[in-house]
């Protein structure tokens, strides 16, 4: 009997000790002082072509190259081993006989192959062939050259903006877009927007004929009654899913054939979209809350977008579906940081080798100094709990200087989390960058099992 008890004892012990343990692992997993920060200004506002705005940022999978792009041409390269300080960066001017006009947008595909996308002004002027099509350039080279550009959805006297792009496994690109039948026009009898879409099986050569996927359209205001955010997400299991936001709403679209050929007939309403995608922001020309949305690798389907109430106080909002988009959570409001009182304009992606969420978004302190600082947000238990890291300095912008839309943040498997974003001081805009990673090598370690879709 003492023998028994003996046992009992132990093994009561070693249990409370690996429950211990897995309670470190989950603490050390989510603190802060255990990752490390570079944060620091990579280019600043030169003019005409440097407007130090609308960063993207995007990363070699299989390698350690990092490429970032700004309004209006810019392209900035370095490699992640050499990127601890802003003199280590390479910038240069993007040049295409279809121009080059701002809304940058870079991406890699799983065989090493850089893309830039950005819309189009092929006489270098707001012209009659202003913003005519989206325009994809690559690049074999991690950004040193650059193809002249494919064309994607030409369909004059229609214009073409605010583009996103995502790629699946077999580097089947697919670009959706908005439509305008006449970008900035009122008249809703005469002119309207809609979401485009298309895709590319050869790597960025060829495009299949464009297609519109919303029958709901809106006005060519580039407010909240128009169509616009919409960005594709690739299915792990098969098929694309576009989602945008129109008239206080989230709309969904989805093709289970990767956007060949059908999509649902008619796009869905997955949830209120309060206060719409143009939010108002004191100081602020501009400033949105559009969807941004991505699978995690076992199928989980996250969603996060921006929410305001009467102009008096903004939050992001996060959903989940794990269905591929039919079912969805209830909408969940991320906690904003300690003392900010609009936390608007997100970025999203998903760190694949732990499945923890990651947010690059702004906080405004105070309304009347408009002081602002770029928070990162980010979530090691799908959603359930939230935590901020204010990033660079706080900043105050100056109206009507041009500050941008959106920023950008990816996950690499070795190098973290990559983030870049816009600050304003004194009506001059910089594009700063920041990495984050794990001091730990926690990813492999806490790396959750694959799950099966139900």
């Amino acid at each position: 009997m003492e023998k028994k008890l003996k046992i009992i004892f132990i093994t009561t012990i070693v249990v409370i000790s690996n429950l211990n343990l897995k309670c470190q692992d989950i603490e050390e997993k989510i603190d802060a002082s255990k990752l490390e920060w570079l944060v620091y200004p990579i280019s600043t506002q030169n003019r005409p072509h440097e407007w130090a705005c609308e960063p993207s940022i995007a990363t070699n999978p299989s390698g350690d190259q990092i490429i970032a792009g700004s309004v209006l041409d810019q392209v900035h390269r370095v490699k992640a081993s050499n990127n601890s300080k802003s003199n280590n960066w390479i910038h240069q001017t993007l040049e295409s006989p279809f121009g080059v006009w701002g809304d940058p947008i870079i991406q890699y595909d799983y065989k090493g192959r850089a893309y830039f996308l950005h819309l189009a002004t092929p006489n270098g002027k707001k012209d009659e062939d202003y913003l005519d099509r989206i325009v994809l350039q690559y690049s074999d080279d991690h950004g040193a050259s650059w193809s002249t550009g494919s064309s994607i959805g030409y369909n004059p006297p229609k214009d073409q903006d605010k583009e996103g792009i995502a790629i699946d496994k077999s580097n089947t690109l697919h670009v959706s877009w908005t439509e305008f039948d006449k970008y900035g026009e009122s008249d809703k009898t005469k002119y309207r927007s809609r979401i485009r879409y298309s895709q590319s099986t050869d790597q960025g050569e060829t495009w299949s004929p464009a297609i519109t996927i919303s029958s709901n359209e809106g006005d060519c205001i580039d407010d909240d009654n128009t169509t616009e955010g919409a960005i594709p997400a690739v299915d792990p299991s098969m098929g694309v899913v576009v989602i945008w936001s129109f008239q206080d709403t989230i709309w969904l679209n989805r093709s289970d054939d990767d956007g060949a050929i059908t999509w649902l007939n008619q796009e869905r309403p997955i949830a209120t979209h309060v206060g719409g995608w143009a939010q108002e922001i004191p100081g602020f020309g501009r400033a949105n809350g559009m969807p941004i949305s991505q699978f995690e690798l076992d199928g989980d389907f996250h969603l996060v977008f921006g929410e305001q109430e009467s102009g008096e106080k903004s939050w992001l909002v996060h959903m989940v579906s794990k269905d591929g988009g039919v079912k969805w959570s209830n909408k969940q409001k991320i906690p904003v940081p300690d003392g900010v009182i609009h936390h608007f304009m997100p970025w999203f992606t998903i760190d694949s080798t732990n499945n923890s969420l990651h947010i690059i978004a702004y906080g405004q302190k105070d309304s009347t100094t408009w002081e602002t600082q770029a928070y990162h947000t980010y979530s090691n238990d799908g959603g359930k709990s939230w935590h901020h890291h204010a990033l660079a300095e706080s900043f105050s912008p100056t109206p009507n200087h041009f500050f941008g839309d959106y920023n950008g943040i990816v996950a690499h498997p070795k190098s973290g989390i990559h983030m870049v974003w816009t600050q304003q001081n004194d009506g001059v805009n910089s594009i700063y960058y920041c990495n984050m990673k794990s001091s730990l090598e926690l990813n492999s370690k806490n790396k959750p099992k694959r799950k099966k879709r139900n």
